[in-house]
């Protein structure tokens, strides 16, 4: 294979230069897949190998920066922040807490994530470590403040009330997935399907919560959240 001659990078401070690489190696794995060389990764950016690992010692170096900027800074404190202002109905508050969630998650991050369950790259589990953390136990918390319930500190996570907030994440998470891989998106306004889909999961949410709380404690989908 004849490589095309490499167009030379503008040369750019460190800091804006470590942004770019992250930038258009994101979407460079994310359309090549994770078996893809550090060298094409060189010249898309229109470097030399050597300044790739000058920033990034390994490719897996690389790859765990794109993970950390990509995923994990995008699911901040802030996202949880949402949850936490009672002043405002739980609706608009989980709305809110979708809509930067989708909004800092582009097609690029989707696509990611898909990407590494192909290619048996351990993203998804360690993705599903940070969602678990930083997102879905602080939806459970809230709920259980807005049945009444007793608080996490109290009583552990539920396996059953983990799920149906899974149901929730997934149902929003497809969605993107129809938007930005499948191209199959029904309206432009994702903002009004996601907001469907929250005010319905809220309707059905609050009876199941307490029916889990009420059921026999520690067996089945009343049991703890394993660790």
């Amino acid at each position: 294979m004849v490589r095309a001659p490499r167009q030379r990078a503008t040369r750019l401070p460190a800091g804006e230069r470590r942004a770019a690489i992250i930038r258009e190696a994101s979407v460079f794995f994310a359309e090549e897949g994770f078996s893809a060389s550090t060298r094409d990764l060189a010249d898309r950016l229109g470097v030399r190998q050597a300044l790739l690992y000058k920033y990034y010692p390994s490719k897996e170096a690389l790859l765990d920066a794109i993970f950390e900027t990509v995923f994990s800074e995008q699911l901040s404190s802030e996202c949880s922040d949402h949850l936490q202002d009672v002043s405002k109905p739980l609706l608009e508050r989980v709305c809110a807490l979708y809509d930067r969630y989708v909004r800092e998650r582009d097609g690029i991050g989707v696509r990611l994530f898909l990407r590494a369950a192909l290619d048996r790259y351990p993203l998804p589990k360690r993705m599903a470590e940070v969602q678990r953390n930083k997102l879905l136990i602080p939806l459970v918390a809230a709920l259980r403040t807005d049945c009444g319930l007793k608080p996490i500190s109290e009583v552990p996570v539920l396996i059953g009330e983990y799920e149906l907030a899974l149901m929730l994440h997934g149902s929003v998470v497809f969605n993107q997935i129809r938007t930005h891989v499948y191209g199959l998106a029904l309206v432009e306004d994702s903002q009004s399907v996601i907001r469907l889909y929250i005010a319905t999961f809220l309707d059905g949410v609050r009876a199941q919560l307490r029916q889990l709380h009420d059921a026999k404690s520690g067996e089945g989908l009343s049991a703890p959240l394993p660790a």
